[in-house]
């Protein structure tokens, strides 16, 4: 049970701030709900109370050092077809799980280091940075975009040359 004022993670829609429990009528039936304000995001979103633990949601990652290790990884190399790396990132993204789209941060950074990104690979790129920054900022209790500084930071690549 979370409470108003608590920094939760959603797995699909990123870090945010619990800024009320309201109760609603749905079909007849009487809910409660969290309502959360997303992390650089101008919206909320409504979490069933009694549903919050199977959606996913779940407090910030507390061992952030973890994620940073994530990214100074050795890169892995990504599909060459771009449907097949599109769909295993997806996937990857999908989890919400701080660690596995660090992987999918770091290996997207590697490839734009080594050639430029596709525009979907792209956009999975942002998703993942906007993800781990926004879980950043929420756990360190830091803005948006020291968290993201940080993050590009540890991904420090090197000079070719």
């Amino acid at each position: 049970m979370f409470a108003i004022g608590d920094k939760v993670v959603h797995p699909r829609y990123g870090a945010g701030t619990i800024v009320d429990i309201e109760e609603k009528r749905m079909g007849g039936e009487a809910a409660r709900y969290y309502i959360i304000e997303l992390i650089g995001r101008p919206s909320r979103l409504m979490v069933p109370v009694d549903n919050a633990d199977n959606i996913g949601l779940r407090p910030p990652i507390r061992q952030i050092q973890r994620v940073f290790q994530v990214l100074t990884e050795e890169p892995v190399p990504l599909p060459s077809d771009h449907r097949a790396r599109r769909e295993q990132l997806t996937e990857l993204l999908r989890t919400g799980d701080p660690l596995l789209i660090g992987e999918v941060l770091r290996n997207l950074a590697w490839r734009d280091h080594r050639s430029r990104l596709t525009e979907a690979d792209s956009k999975l790129y942002q998703q993942a940075q906007n993800f781990l920054a926004g879980e950043l900022a929420a756990s360190q209790g830091i803005d948006l975009e020291e968290a993201r500084g940080q993050l590009l930071s540890a991904l420090d690549l090197p000079n070719e040359g």
